[in-house]
């Protein structure tokens, strides 16, 4: 008999299920517990520093064929990209023939997967791997299902798959993380443990207990995923890397107490680890009033070791995130005196002066970054955006071009397109900013909106209204679902005064991503600038509110909302909230109508005056004085 398989033609480009993963899952590699780990424990600081601002870009998961290190599935080739299954050969096939009709469900559901039809192609490999009782085909059936995030489908397959091959280590282990996945944190406990064990013999707690903690930071269920790992771990409490975990895990679940005390364990376990140092003060940091504690800690540190630079750069970093922008300069000059070379100091001394408000010492130190050898580590896309930016701050329109025109690859290169396009249509050049955007080529849906969008915001720019909308209706009547468009397309709406058209995609909108607090905010604001249905439109913006509480925007339609019901003693509340956190142009012109409307008109023209100085040509700023008649 012919083994299942060996003649099917290969659809979805197959891959390593610790790609699929991470993929579905937002993890970088499988909960893997035996080896498989691509960091050491001693490596762990390097997503453990003191937060703050860095060089660096976002993977888009939309990518499917972009492999967490960037290269391509196809590229990569390799064993497990021949076709469904791969070159997996479970040990046990079954005595079954791969007859036409079987093989025509096969090439069917691949030809499916190519139309994105994930539903009917999971279907079939599924009801094929139970009939069968071929593991390759449930191994299939969770690649499909992980392609789609559906992980209670993929766990389904994923534990037919462990049943039909129960040799297989990356069944058992993509069964394991399905089951962290989906919240079965209790059907998954006694094979951790178990592993846990193995690795306690073979000496491999550091690896296995960095996959652990990558998972369990990541699963929906954090606080059980801590309460998991404290008795999984309780064995270990001598161990650097265990305590270490455990500290990433309750920081994950928003237990920042329990946080700092594991990483000041583990540092106490080893007083020269700088892994431990830098982890206990990044966590000290996140408590009231840690900053300080922190500081002292990592400068004790220091004064034992203090040749260690990741440590001194740690130090600038937490200065440089609590603003104190001197001590922050003096560190990391000391640092950078040591390793002129290094990129990281190099970029948090562009940050520290830009802080400081001298961008010609941030440009200086920026273009020391880029001009390093090649063989310095670094990704340069950051600090080319950071060069434009200063050099459009400065009016410096071409040379902001010019660096953009650097980033020609990676993450950040849509992102480059669509400002360079802005900064062209900007300066007068909005054909050859339309040609830019429409001569590039995206490598996934999310890049083509973001084009898309670009361009309809040149035209916005041009005050061609109408040419903007009719992109992105385009573009949105084709495909309704489409969350990464919407948005603009209401706000395009609106400024043609289409209002029932953006209204009905921002409900669209807030049905696909009910957390959108930027949708409710603008349809409420929409409804309270025309003075129309204003309890829904409070109703609206409360719900923004409780989505981002902190936002001055929302709290600015808040503040407007109020107004226009009569509430001044409200409104006058959350505009000024809102113009103190922002002094926004905008947010100017509604404060100080409301001021001048109550009587404070000395106030109200002290606000618009600022507001003037910064925008004398804002939009919504003039058509406020027009109204009320005033003059500056």
């Amino acid at each position: 008999m012919a083994p299942l398989l060996t003649h099917a033609k290969p659809g979805l480009r197959a891959s390593r299920l610790a790609w699929m993963i991470a993929l579905a899952f937002g993890t970088l590699a499988m909960a893997s517990l035996s080896g498989c780990a691509s960091m050491t424990a001693g490596s762990a600081a390097a997503s453990g520093t003191v937060k703050t601002a860095d060089a660096g870009g976002q993977q888009d998961e939309d990518d499917a064929d972009q492999a967490p290190d960037g290269s391509s599935a196809a590229r990569r080739g390799g064993p497990d990209s021949s076709g469904p299954g791969g070159s997996y050969r479970p040990e046990n096939l079954p005595n079954v023939a791969l007859t036409p009709p079987l093989l025509a469900k096969i090439l069917a559901a691949e030809i499916g997967l190519q139309r994105q039809q994930l539903s009917t192609s999971y279907s079939t490999y599924q009801d094929l791997a139970i009939r069968t009782r071929d593991a390759r085909l449930a191994r299939r059936a969770t690649e499909i299902a992980l392609t789609g995030r559906a992980f209670e489908q993929a766990l389904a397959s994923a534990q037919l798959w462990s049943e039909l091959d129960p040799a297989s280590i990356e069944s058992q282990q993509t069964l394991e993380t399905l089951q962290l996945a989906t919240g079965r944190l209790k059907d998954v406990e006694p094979a951790l443990a178990r592993r846990l064990g193995k690795a306690r013999e073979q000496g491999t707690l550091d690896e296995s207990y960095l996959q652990l903690q990558r998972t369990l930071s990541r699963i929906q269920d954090r606080k059980e995923g801590w309460a998991m790992l404290q008795r999984l771990s309780q064995p270990d409490r001598d161990v650097v890397s265990a305590r270490l975990a455990r500290a990433a895990v309750a920081a994950s679940a928003d237990q920042k107490e329990a946080a700092a005390a594991e990483a000041t364990a583990a540092l106490k376990l080893a007083p020269k680890n700088s892994t431990a140092a830098v982890a206990a003060a990044q966590y000290t940091q996140e408590l009231p009033d840690g900053g300080p504690r922190a500081a002292a800690l990592l400068k004790g540190y220091l004064e034992k070791s203090p040749d260690d630079q990741a440590v001194r750069l740690a130090l600038g970093r937490l200065y440089l995130s609590d603003n104190k922008l001197k001590e922050a300069s003096d560190t990391l000059r000391i640092a950078l005196k040591s390793d002129p070379q290094n990129p990281q100091v190099l970029y948090s001394l562009a940050q520290t002066s830009y802080q400081a408000k001298d961008a010609v010492q941030a440009e200086n130190y920026l273009k020391r970054f880029v001009a390093l050898p090649e063989s310095v580590p670094r990704e340069n896309g950051p600090a080319y955006l950071f060069l434009s930016q200063i050099a459009e701050e400065g009016d410096r329109i071409a040379d902001a071009i010019d660096w953009l025109e650097k980033i020609q690859g990676g993450e950040l290169y849509i992102s480059a397109v669509a400002k360079r396009a802005q900064l062209l249509a900007r300066n007068g050049q909005l054909e050859q900013a339309r040609s830019l955007l429409q001569e590039t080529t995206p490598r996934n849906q999310r890049e083509r909106h973001a084009l898309v969008s670009a361009e309809a915001h040149a035209l916005r720019e041009a005050g061609r209204n109408q040419e903007s909308f009719d992109l992105l209706d385009q573009v949105v009547s084709k495909d309704p679902n489409t969350p990464d468009l919407l948005y603009d397309h209401a706000m395009a709406a609106e400024r043609i005064d289409q209002i029932p058209v953006m209204e009905k995609s921002l409900r669209k909108l807030i049905e696909l991503r009910p957390d959108s607090a930027h949708a409710y905010n603008a349809l409420g604001y929409t409804l309270a600038d025309r003075n129309q249905r204003l309890p829904e439109a409070l109703e609206l913006i409360q719900k923004a509110m409780t989505l981002m509480p902190a936002d001055p925007q929302i709290i600015d339609s808040l503040g407007w909302v109020y107004y226009r019901m009569g509430d001044i003693p409200n409104a006058l509340k959350y505009l000024r909230e809102a113009y103190e956190a922002k002094p926004d142009v905008e947010v100017a012109a509604h404060f100080g109508e409301v001021l001048w409307t109550s009587g404070a008109r000395d106030e109200a023209m002290k606000v618009w005056r600022e507001a003037s100085g910064r925008e004398p040509k804002n939009e919504v700023l003039r058509g406020t004085l027009a109204r009320l008649n005033v003059s500056l």
